[in-house]
C-alpha cells in the first residue's frame, strides 16, 4: 500500500479503529474509488460530488476541508502511472440505535497500486439469483453495504468473471461492480437510474459524450433478451473502464467492436490526465 490517511494523519500498520464505529459494525458509510493516472485522479470532482450528495442524503457529516487536505497529502505520495485512490467515510460512533446520530465521523483515504493490464479486459457474465432492490438507497448510493454484490459474485465465481444482477422486477440492473451497456445499431443503451443501479461516473461520461462519438444515448428498461439481441454488451466502471462481455450464462453475445467507445473514453482520460491509459497496459 502506498499511503494510508486516517482521521487527519498518515498511519503505518493497523488503524486505530473505534470498536463502536458504525462503518465497521453496520456498513454505515459511503465510499469512492478513483483511478489515478499519471499522478492525477481521474474525474475527481465528479466522484466527490457523488460522495457528498450520498453523505448528505444519509445524514453523514464530514469536514470537506479535512478531506481535501488528506487528498492533497496522499496524492503527493503517488509514484506509479496507474493507481487506485479510495475515500471511505463512516458515520463513526453515535448514540445507540439504528437512527442514532453523531458527528464523530471516520475518514480513511488510501492509495494503492493497480494492474493496468486489467483495463479493457473481456469478461463472462452469469445471472445471479441475488436481486438489486430498486427501491433501496443501497442500490443507488455507493455505500459500505456491499453484501448483495459479494453474495452474487461468490455465487457465480466458478462459472463467470462477474455476476449480472437483475432488479426485483426481473429487469437488467448491473454487474456487482459495474454498469452495463449495450450497442444496438447506433444506439448506446443502458438501464435507467430507476432500475436499481448506481449512477456510475464512467457511465455518465459515456452518455454525455455519446453523440460526439456517433451514438444515440438511451436510458430505459433493459431485459435479458435485449442483451442477447444486442450487437455488443459491455461493462464500465472507474477502474477497468470498458469490459466487453463475451458470454452470458455460457451463451455467446454480440461481438461488434467497441473500440470506438474505447477510443473516446481514452481520449477523455488523456485530456484529463495527460496520458492514454491504454499506453500503460
Amino acid at each position: 500500500m502506498n499511503a494510508v490517511w486516517f482521521n487527519g494523519q498518515f498511519v503505518d500498520g493497523a488503524l486505530p479503529l473505534d470498536p463502536h464505529d458504525r462503518g465497521f459494525l453496520l456498513g454505515d458509510g459511503v465510499f469512492e474509488t478513483i483511478a489515478v493516472i499519471n499522478h492525477k485522479p481521474l474525474w475527481l470532482d465528479e466522484h466527490l460530488q457523488r460522495m457528498s450528495q450520498a453523505a448528505a442524503e444519509l445524514g453523514i457529516s464530514f469536514n470537506a476541508e479535512g478531506l481535501f487536505a488528506g487528498l492533497g497529502a496522499v496524492l503527493k505520495k503517488s509514484h506509479a502511472q496507474f493507481e487506485v485512490l479510495r475515500i471511505t467515510l463512516s458515520r463513526g460512533k453515535t448514540t445507540r440505535g439504528l437512527a442514532g446520530s453523531g458527528t464523530s465521523f471516520s475518514l480513511l483515504i488510501t492509495l494503492d497500486g493497480f494492474e493496468a493490464k486489467n483495463l479493457f479486459q473481456s469478461c463472462r457474465l452469469k445471472v445471479s439469483a441475488v436481486r438489486r432492490n430498486e427501491f433501496a438507497p443501497s442500490s443507488r448510493l455507493k455505500t459500505l453495504s456491499y453484501i448483495d454484490g459479494i453474495a452474487a459474485a461468490r455465487e457465480v465465481a466458478a462459472d463467470a468473471d462477474d455476476a449480472l444482477m437483475q432488479n426485483t422486477r426481473g429487469h437488467v440492473a448491473s454487474s456487482t461492480v459495474a454498469n452495463i451497456l449495450l450497442l444496438h445499431g447506433n444506439d448506446l443503451v443502458t438501464p435507467s437510474l430507476n432500475q436499481g443501479i448506481l449512477p456510475g461516473i464512467t457511465r455518465r461520461m459515456l452518455l454525455n459524450n455519446a453523440k460526439s462519438m456517433g451514438f444515440a444515448p438511451i436510458e430505459k428498461t433493459v431485459s435479458l433478451e435485449d442483451l442477447f439481441r444486442a450487437d455488443a454488451v459491455f461493462l464500465c466502471n472507474s477502474l477497468r473502464f470498458l469490459r466487453p462481455v463475451t458470454t452470458l450464462n455460457g451463451e455467446p453475445l454480440g461481438k461488434r467492436s467497441i473500440d470506438g467507445l474505447g477510443d473516446g473514453l481514452s481520449a477523455m482520460a488523456r485530456k484529463h490526465c495527460g496520458i492514454d491509459p491504454r499506453a500503460l497496459m
